[in-house]
């Protein structure tokens, strides 16, 4: 009995296996013939063409036509070069390191080079790194952050552009220990700690805070603005003449992360033809509300007039305007990113315009402009050339990070490299990089794995 049943198990199994076997051929030979169908594989009869027709040897595809995309058509451009010298990183992009030159000036004047001590971060609760760089390798040695907002996005952003830095360098790093933040504003009490930050405040910090270029750099994770360099492509793809761009001063964003700025601004420009300016509200921190007027980073370039305003502190917008070929028009700055110096808002060479922090000349500035197109039209390719073609393209947002890593070790003590391991032996201080990645940030260690020592 029990032999039977194994007998017609075994048989049952064959039946199966060819069952499987047909229907896989089957389904090949579908697929073969769709394929010969768009002449990626052409059918044997194709072989023999008209004496009229190409040489089979070199034959003319239709597919290839695909492959005419926007970007090819209309936009040539070479690939960032990552690996400029520090000699051609300052003939390429003069005065770029400014911010980075006044703080080693400030610690050269007041005598204070950094200390290790300096860099103790138990003054900041979330939303900081203290990290190490050596051998041409990045290390995370400390990280506290909000699981739950936007400090997770913007500290592997701000990561991952170290780590293009480092690697991508042709010489080498120097060993540096070193702390920043991912928070708008660095310190809320402006106490002058020895920190990297995305800017700094003009009166209230002073050149302790050390300004490195923000998380956007890399990328953010919004379907509206996306990876720098990809929106740097789609602005380019959509940029149109001057005399086709919408003669109107643009403005989207969230009112409540400045009211006073951007409250006035709203208050200047309602009901006014030549302004496009309309509140974004947000109903979680990557998802804009229902109803919200959102316009997506590349299609600003549309317009003439393109407004920027602070936010909590600094705003990531202004890269992305400076990236179309349209006027900058912005308040009197209080904070200070790596390119704000870089502004010149008047003569032949004016690359910006500059409104009252109120926003009270910004109509007749506007309708200057508007009857004097040519001026305008200097203003925003004196722009274009400056910024998006400049100082800040991925290539400069590389050289200033090693510049900074120069600067800082110049005043900065040598780091420990080693250390002792639980187990006794020496070992490295801090994560790689690339382990630190993959796995998602600190460690979560559970009360079960705590209890058996297992994190």
């Amino acid at each position: 009995m029990n032999r039977n049943i194994r007998r017609f198990a075994l048989y049952s199994i064959g039946v199966a296996c060819l069952l499987i076997v047909l229907v896989t051929g089957a389904l090949l030979h579908y697929r073969l013939d769709a394929f010969s169908t768009v002449n990626l594989i052409p059918p044997a009869k194709a072989q023999k063409p008209p004496a009229s027709t190409p040489s089979p040897v070199t034959p003319d595809l239709a597919p290839t036509a695909l492959l005419k995309t926007p970007v090819e058509l209309h936009v040539e451009r070479p690939p960032p070069n990552y690996g400029l010298s520090p000699a051609e990183c300052r003939a390429q992009f003069p005065g770029l390191f400014d911010q980075i030159d006044r703080s080693v000036a400030w610690r050269k004047e007041t005598g204070r080079n950094i200390t290790s001590a300096d860099l103790d971060l138990s003054w900041k609760s979330s939303g900081v790194a203290r990290a190490l760089i050596h051998n041409q390798k990045l290390y995370i040695l400390e990280a506290t952050f909000d699981p739950k907002g936007h400090h997770r996005p913007r500290l592997y952003a701000t990561l991952h552009q170290l780590n293009r830095a480092i690697s991508s360098a042709p010489f080498p790093i120097p060993s540096i220990e070193f702390t920043f933040t991912v928070d708008d504003i660095a310190d809320e009490t402006h106490s002058h700690h020895a920190i990297w930050a995305y800017s700094r405040h003009m009166s209230l910090d002073n050149e302790a805070t050390w300004v490195m270029p923000d998380f956007g750099y890399w990328s953010w994770p919004l379907e509206l603005v996306g990876e720098y360099d990809q929106v740097r492509l789609d602005m380019r793809v959509r940029e149109v003449e001057w005399e086709k761009k919408i003669p109107k001063a643009l403005w989207r964003g969230a009112v409540k992360t400045n009211k006073a700025i951007r409250g006035a601004l709203l208050d200047v420009t309602t009901g006014k033809p030549w302004a496009d300016v309309q509140e974004v509200k947000w109903k979680s921190s990557t998802q804009v509300a229902d109803g919200s007027s959102a316009v997506a980073m590349a299609d600003h370039c549309k317009y003439q007039f393109l407004i920027h305003t602070e936010g909590r502190s600094y705003s990531g917008r202004g890269k992305y305007l400076l990236n179309c070929q349209s006027v900058f028009i912005t308040h009197k700055p209080q904070w200070l990113e790596p390119h704000t110096h870089l502004y010149v808002t008047s003569g032949p060479l004016q690359n910006v315009v500059e409104v009252r922090r109120d926003f009270s000349d910004l109509e007749e500035k506007v309708l200057e402009l508007i009857r004097d197109p040519q001026r305008a039209k200097t203003i925003a390719n004196n722009s274009a050339a400056a910024f998006r073609d400049k100082y800040l393209s991925p290539a400069a947002e590389t050289c200033y990070w090693r510049q900074l890593f120069l600067a800082w070790a110049h005043v900065s003590f040598e780091p420990e490299i080693w250390e002792v391991g639980k187990d006794g032996r020496p070992k490295m201080r801090g994560v790689p990089f690339e382990t630190y990645v993959v796995r998602g940030g600190p460690s979560q260690c559970s009360w079960l794995g705590k209890l058996f020592s297992r994190c």
